[in-house]
């Protein structure tokens, strides 16, 4: 009985991740009814608020007062949401394609990753499976830097460089979250790993 003990990290992971993706599937089923509404102008004039991952300088300068001495300042390399007041409905048939998209993208690395999880909850490790579903999460996360990159860019030049304001100046610094795809590798990686496992069990079998 003592051998077919879970270890703790494993059952905390395992039931963290169910109430993870069942949580993200009720999250993307009312992001997909609003992006719905969108996409066919349900909500008539509406107030849509989005991320613009490129950097704006404040020109505005302000005051830091520490220590009984005061400091001019100004906001550089800010990131923030654009506030769309009466959004037009061709932005919003646009918005809504990239809702689809993105929660298509999660939705699939959390389902593969849940798959992964159970089977390691089961006690099923190194086996091709898990080694599939490992590249499958690998090749997502790609993809989900592959868009991050081009809605990025998307913001920049249909959006961001048409923008006007008395006191923000565009800097030009666009976010293309590297991070994402230093992730997908890991997790390549580690499917090579498991592959390594894998032969050393399969080997292990045909000594035994």
């Amino acid at each position: 009985m003592e051998a077919n003990k879970k270890p703790l990290s494993i059952k905390v992971i395992y039931w963290v991740t169910n109430i993870i993706f069942w949580l993200f599937t009720v999250v993307s089923v009312l992001a997909v009814a609003v992006a719905i509404a969108l996409m066919f102008n349900l909500f008539g004039n509406t107030q849509l608020h989005t991320g613009i991952p490129v950097a704006v300088d404040i020109l505005e300068q302000g005051k830091l007062e520490i220590n009984n001495t005061i400091t001019n300042v100004k906001f550089v390399e800010m990131y923030g949401k654009l506030h769309f007041i009466d959004t037009p409905a061709f932005l919003g048939r646009i918005y809504s394609i990239f809702i689809f998209i993105i929660l298509g993208l999660f939705f699939f690395i959390l389902l593969t990753f849940r798959r992964f999880i159970n089977n390691v909850y089961k006690g099923i490790y190194f086996e091709i499976n898990n080694i599939a579903l490992l590249k499958r999460i690998s090749y997502t996360l790609i993809g989900v830097w592959t868009f991050t990159v081009f809605y990025a860019y998307f913001q920049y030049y249909y959006i961001v460089k048409h923008l006007e304001f008395s006191s923000v100046k565009i800097s030009g610094d666009i976010q293309t979250y590297p991070v994402i795809l230093l992730f997908a590798l890991f997790i390549w990686v580690l499917s090579h790993i498991f592959m390594k496992g894998c032969k050393l069990q399969e080997e292990n079998n045909f000594t035994i």
